[in-house]
Order: structure tokens, then sequence, then C-alpha cells
């Protein structure tokens, strides 16, 4: 089963969510959280230190780390794919706005049905 979470759309908190809501909750949280940031888990969220880097440089960097950050943050996942949203005026300004696919790990499965 495969999700896709665009952070380019507009997303509320819900307290409590579950399912595929929640998941993709869980997968927002971890791009918006800058690993160390979290006082009793710094290995949670991703990476910042590309943040200054030319769009050209951080690209690769940016796929990098949040294949593994998110797989890392979200156990249940595995990282198919991640591309970024053309947008002519963001990247103007040195905006990458990501959309990640994910796969739910087999093991997991269940817990979606």
């Amino acid at each position: 089963m495969e999700l896709t979470v665009d952070m380019s759309a507009p997303a509320s908190v819900e307290i409590g969510a579950t399912g595929l809501r929640g998941l993709a909750q869980e997968i927002r949280t971890a791009f918006a959280t800058r690993k160390g940031a979290v006082p009793l888990d710094r290995d949670f969220g991703l990476s910042w230190d590309m943040i200054d880097l030319s769009l050209p440089e951080s690209r690769p960097l940016l796929v990098a780390e949040i294949g593994r950050g998110l797989e890392r943050c979200v156990p249940r996942i595995k990282v198919k794919s991640v591309a970024f949203r053309p947008d002519a005026s963001g990247a103007a300004d040195g905006k990458l706005t990501p959309v990640v696919v994910v796969e739910i790990r087999k093991e997991y499965l269940n817990d979606f049905r």
C-alpha cells in the first residue's frame, strides 16, 4: 500500500489521528522537525545542514536525507520516491517543496485495513 505526502498541500494537526491520516501526519511532523530539536529523542527529525546550499547542491542531499530520515523516524514506512513540486516562484526564492511516496512495510499492513 502506498501513500503520497505532498508538503505543499495544507494540513492541520489532528490529535489522535489514526490510519493513513495519522501516518501522513507523522511524516509531516518528521519533515517539520529539525534533527536535534526533540529533547528526549535527538535523532528525530531531518537534518537542516544543507539549508544554505544552492539548489543544485542541496537537491541530491535532501533526497538522501529525506529517504534516510523518514525511515528512521517513521519505521512503518519505506520511502519509494522523493520529488520536488515544480514551482517556478518558489524555486526562484530557493524553496523546494517535497512530494514523497512511501510504502507501508508488510508487517504493518494490518494496521491500515
